[in-house]
Protein backbone atom coordinates (compact mmCIF):
# COMPACT_ATOMS: atom_id res chain seq x y z
CA UNK A 1 0.00 0.00 0.00
CA UNK A 2 1.31 3.42 -0.91
CA UNK A 3 -0.21 5.90 1.54
CA UNK A 4 0.39 5.08 5.19
CA UNK A 5 -2.51 4.84 7.61
CA UNK A 6 -1.04 7.81 9.50
CA UNK A 7 -0.97 9.95 6.34
CA UNK A 8 -4.57 9.01 5.57
CA UNK A 9 -5.63 9.89 9.10
CA UNK A 10 -4.02 13.34 8.76
CA UNK A 11 -5.79 13.88 5.44
CA UNK A 12 -9.15 12.66 6.73
CA UNK A 13 -8.99 14.90 9.81
CA UNK A 14 -8.84 17.93 7.50
CA UNK A 15 -11.58 16.70 5.17
CA UNK A 16 -13.82 15.47 8.01
CA UNK A 17 -13.53 17.81 10.99
CA UNK A 18 -16.77 16.37 12.40
CA UNK A 19 -18.01 12.81 12.64
CA UNK A 20 -20.56 11.78 10.01
CA UNK A 21 -23.37 9.28 10.14
CA UNK A 22 -22.87 5.62 9.32
CA UNK A 23 -26.09 3.60 9.44
CA UNK A 24 -27.74 0.54 7.92
CA UNK A 25 -30.77 1.49 5.81
CA UNK A 26 -32.64 -1.73 5.02
CA UNK A 27 -30.45 -3.11 2.25
CA UNK A 28 -27.70 -0.52 1.98
CA UNK A 29 -25.10 1.03 4.23
CA UNK A 30 -25.50 4.79 4.36
CA UNK A 31 -21.97 6.12 4.81
CA UNK A 32 -21.80 9.89 5.29
CA UNK A 33 -18.11 9.90 4.42
CA UNK A 34 -18.50 8.54 0.88
CA UNK A 35 -19.35 11.71 -1.01
CA UNK A 36 -16.15 13.49 0.05
CA UNK A 37 -13.84 10.48 0.24
CA UNK A 38 -14.00 8.20 -2.82
CA UNK A 39 -11.17 6.05 -1.43
CA UNK A 40 -13.00 2.87 -2.38
CA UNK A 41 -14.35 3.95 -5.77
CA UNK A 42 -11.44 6.10 -6.91
CA UNK A 43 -8.18 4.88 -8.41
CA UNK A 44 -6.78 2.12 -6.22
CA UNK A 45 -3.22 2.07 -4.86
CA UNK A 46 -3.05 -1.72 -4.68
CA UNK A 47 -1.64 -3.56 -7.66
CA UNK A 48 -4.24 -6.32 -7.47
CA UNK A 49 -7.73 -5.38 -8.75
CA UNK A 50 -10.45 -5.56 -6.10
CA UNK A 51 -13.06 -8.06 -7.41
CA UNK A 52 -16.79 -7.52 -6.91
CA UNK A 53 -18.88 -10.44 -8.11
CA UNK A 54 -22.24 -9.54 -9.55
CA UNK A 55 -25.38 -11.51 -8.77
CA UNK A 56 -27.04 -13.46 -11.60
CA UNK A 57 -29.88 -10.92 -11.96
CA UNK A 58 -27.31 -8.13 -12.46
CA UNK A 59 -25.66 -9.81 -15.43
CA UNK A 60 -26.50 -8.85 -18.97
CA UNK A 61 -25.27 -7.07 -22.05
CA UNK A 62 -23.34 -3.83 -21.76
CA UNK A 63 -21.75 -4.56 -18.37
CA UNK A 64 -18.51 -3.14 -19.72
CA UNK A 65 -20.23 0.26 -20.02
CA UNK A 66 -20.90 0.27 -16.28
CA UNK A 67 -17.87 -1.55 -14.86
CA UNK A 68 -14.28 -2.44 -15.45
CA UNK A 69 -14.50 -6.23 -15.63
CA UNK A 70 -12.26 -9.08 -14.57
CA UNK A 71 -14.58 -11.56 -16.25
CA UNK A 72 -18.20 -11.83 -17.41
CA UNK A 73 -19.58 -11.71 -13.85
CA UNK A 74 -16.96 -9.78 -11.87
CA UNK A 75 -16.67 -6.00 -11.73
CA UNK A 76 -13.45 -4.65 -10.32
CA UNK A 77 -11.73 -1.60 -8.92
CA UNK A 78 -8.16 -0.98 -9.97
CA UNK A 79 -5.87 1.94 -10.75
CA UNK A 80 -8.65 3.41 -12.94
CA UNK A 81 -11.15 3.49 -10.07
CA UNK A 82 -14.77 2.69 -10.84
CA UNK A 83 -16.30 3.29 -14.27
CA UNK A 84 -19.64 4.29 -12.70
CA UNK A 85 -18.17 6.90 -10.33
CA UNK A 86 -18.84 10.54 -11.21
CA UNK A 87 -18.17 13.84 -9.47
CA UNK A 88 -21.66 13.47 -7.98
CA UNK A 89 -21.33 9.86 -6.83
CA UNK A 90 -22.35 6.63 -8.48
CA UNK A 91 -24.43 6.95 -11.64
CA UNK A 92 -25.94 3.46 -11.27
CA UNK A 93 -29.19 2.66 -9.52
CA UNK A 94 -28.56 0.67 -6.33
CA UNK A 95 -29.93 -2.55 -7.77
CA UNK A 96 -27.29 -2.44 -10.51
CA UNK A 97 -24.35 -1.91 -8.15
CA UNK A 98 -22.34 -4.81 -6.76
CA UNK A 99 -23.39 -5.91 -3.28
CA UNK A 100 -19.86 -4.96 -2.16
CA UNK A 101 -20.68 -1.28 -2.79
CA UNK A 102 -23.66 -1.39 -0.45
CA UNK A 103 -21.61 -2.98 2.33
CA UNK A 104 -18.49 -0.84 2.27
CA UNK A 105 -16.47 -0.36 4.52
CA UNK A 106 -17.56 -3.88 5.41
CA UNK A 107 -16.31 -6.70 3.22
CA UNK A 108 -17.71 -10.23 3.08
CA UNK A 109 -14.79 -12.63 3.24
CA UNK A 110 -15.94 -16.23 3.39
CA UNK A 111 -18.67 -16.10 6.03
CA UNK A 112 -17.09 -13.21 7.97
CA UNK A 113 -17.94 -9.55 7.66
CA UNK A 114 -14.72 -7.56 8.05
CA UNK A 115 -14.07 -3.83 8.30
CA UNK A 116 -11.72 -2.06 5.88
CA UNK A 117 -9.49 -0.08 8.23
CA UNK A 118 -8.48 2.72 5.82
CA UNK A 119 -12.01 4.08 5.30
CA UNK A 120 -12.69 7.32 7.20
CA UNK A 121 -15.88 5.74 8.55
CA UNK A 122 -13.72 3.02 10.13
CA UNK A 123 -11.30 5.56 11.56
CA UNK A 124 -13.81 8.04 13.02
CA UNK A 125 -16.84 5.93 13.96
CA UNK A 126 -16.71 4.15 17.32
CA UNK A 127 -16.18 0.42 16.84
CA UNK A 128 -19.25 -0.32 18.96
CA UNK A 129 -21.37 1.65 16.44
CA UNK A 130 -19.74 -0.09 13.49
CA UNK A 131 -20.31 -3.46 15.11
CA UNK A 132 -24.01 -2.67 15.46
CA UNK A 133 -24.23 -1.59 11.80
CA UNK A 134 -22.25 -4.65 10.74
CA UNK A 135 -24.62 -6.99 12.56
CA UNK A 136 -27.55 -5.47 10.66
CA UNK A 137 -25.68 -5.93 7.39
CA UNK A 138 -24.88 -9.55 8.32
CA UNK A 139 -28.55 -10.16 9.08
CA UNK A 140 -29.46 -8.80 5.64
CA UNK A 141 -26.80 -10.98 3.99
CA UNK A 142 -28.17 -14.04 5.80
CA UNK A 143 -31.27 -13.65 3.62
CA UNK A 144 -29.21 -14.43 0.52
CA UNK A 145 -28.99 -18.01 -0.63
CA UNK A 146 -25.86 -19.85 0.49
CA UNK A 147 -24.85 -20.05 -3.16
CA UNK A 148 -25.18 -16.28 -3.75
CA UNK A 149 -23.30 -15.46 -0.54
CA UNK A 150 -20.48 -17.80 -1.53
CA UNK A 151 -20.47 -16.26 -5.00
CA UNK A 152 -20.04 -12.64 -3.81
CA UNK A 153 -17.72 -13.40 -0.90
CA UNK A 154 -14.02 -12.74 -1.19
CA UNK A 155 -11.40 -15.22 -0.15
CA UNK A 156 -8.61 -12.88 0.82
CA UNK A 157 -5.24 -14.23 1.96
CA UNK A 158 -4.39 -13.99 5.66
CA UNK A 159 -1.60 -11.45 5.01
CA UNK A 160 -4.04 -9.08 3.27
CA UNK A 161 -6.59 -9.51 6.04
CA UNK A 162 -4.06 -8.70 8.75
CA UNK A 163 -2.76 -5.66 6.87
CA UNK A 164 -6.04 -4.01 5.78
CA UNK A 165 -9.02 -5.32 7.73
CA UNK A 166 -10.40 -5.36 11.26
CA UNK A 167 -12.20 -8.51 12.36
CA UNK A 168 -15.22 -7.50 14.44
CA UNK A 169 -16.12 -11.21 14.77
CA UNK A 170 -19.33 -10.84 12.79
CA UNK A 171 -20.32 -14.02 10.98
CA UNK A 172 -23.01 -14.45 8.35
CA UNK A 173 -25.07 -17.64 8.63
Amino acid sequence: MGTSLEDLLKRWRVVFPRRRSVAWRGSWLSNGYCSDCRLCCGPQEETEPFPMKLLPHQLGPNLAQDFYLLDAETACLDNRGCRACTDHGCRLQRGRRPVACGLFPFVLNGNALLLYQRCPASLFTPLSRLESVGRKAAHWLSGFSTRDRAHIALNLPVAVLADRYIDLHIRVH
